[in-house]
């Protein structure tokens, strides 16, 4: 919330500046148009087209585009969660898509190449003998 009550801010200083400075110096329209929508592209959703830093991830959704990308929102270690758009790769669809299966978690580990490895826990599975239940009720014959 604050970083969308910080952009309002800095858009109505802008403007307001223009306002007072546009009679002197007609360039700086251009500018403020380019630093306003550059204010607007960060908070709005839209995902990052650069790679993560590296580091460690927690994957809190990920939208995986078959052949085009891999549209993630990673939350690092003791901070705010970011939406990255990664490169599409089978190995790494499939690999994202297991550890989803899993349903525990998944993380994920940036590598300073700008590699990506996915990482979840295996599904819980029950070693104890399943008994078909009895009915609680017979109706008919």
């Amino acid at each position: 919330m604050t970083i969308i009550a910080s952009t309002w801010l800095c858009l109505m200083l802008a403007l307001a500046a223009y306002a007072w400075f546009a009679y002197r110096t007609p360039y700086v329209l251009p500018i403020l148009a380019a630093a306003a929508a550059l204010a607007m592209y960060v908070p709005t959703g839209t995902p990052r087209l650069t790679a993560p830093p590296a580091g460690h991830y927690e994957v809190l959704g990920a939208d995986i585009v078959v052949d085009l990308y891999i549209d993630a929102l990673l939350k690092p270690e003791g901070g705010e969660a970011m939406l990255y758009r990664l490169p599409y790769s089978t190995a790494q669809a499939n690999a994202l898509q297991a550890a989803k299966d899993g349903g525990n978690g998944v993380r994920a580990e940036v590598g300073t190449d700008g590699g990506v490895a996915y990482d979840g826990d295996p599904p819980v599975t029950d070693t104890e003998d399943k008994h078909a239940e009895q009915p609680q009720l017979n109706v008919g014959g």
